[in-house]
């Protein structure tokens, strides 16, 4: 839910950038396609498949700013401000997640050692 409310305010570039209106729900996309790569790049030996998934993120978002660059009516600064919202929000509260250490049984036990815990004020919650 973060991730989409950061991402719409990321989208304001297009207020400040464009003489166009922004419309539609482009740019929070673009934020939740920014915070998928983000998790990718994270997680990517936890995640099969990966660097695959990134390069097909990468080619979709050159595409979509290609295809806006070429036509008359879309607003590529919103598009860019939800990816930059996204990629910044998953970065800060976005999960972190590293191996702590294994169970008897082999399971690993994850601890999130995403940037917004390092901040002085915060901390985890406990369970």
């Amino acid at each position: 839910m973060y991730v989409w409310y950061f991402t719409t305010i990321g989208s304001a570039m297009s207020y400040w950038f464009s003489k166009a209106p922004a419309v539609g729900a482009s740019g929070a996309i673009f934020g939740l396609v920014g915070s998928f790569a983000i998790f990718v790049l994270r997680h990517n030996k936890m995640v099969k498949g990966g660097v695959g998934d990134l390069n097909h993120v990468a080619r979709v978002i050159a595409l979509n700013m290609a295809i806006g660059l070429l036509s008359q009516g879309i607003d590529n600064w919103g598009h860019l401000g939800g990816l930059m919202g996204g990629i910044a929000t998953s970065w800060l509260i976005g999960p972190a997640w590293e191996v702590k250490s294994t169970t008897r049984l082999g399971r690993k036990v994850l601890v999130d050692k995403a940037p917004i815990f390092s901040l002085p004020g915060t901390k985890r919650a406990s369970h």
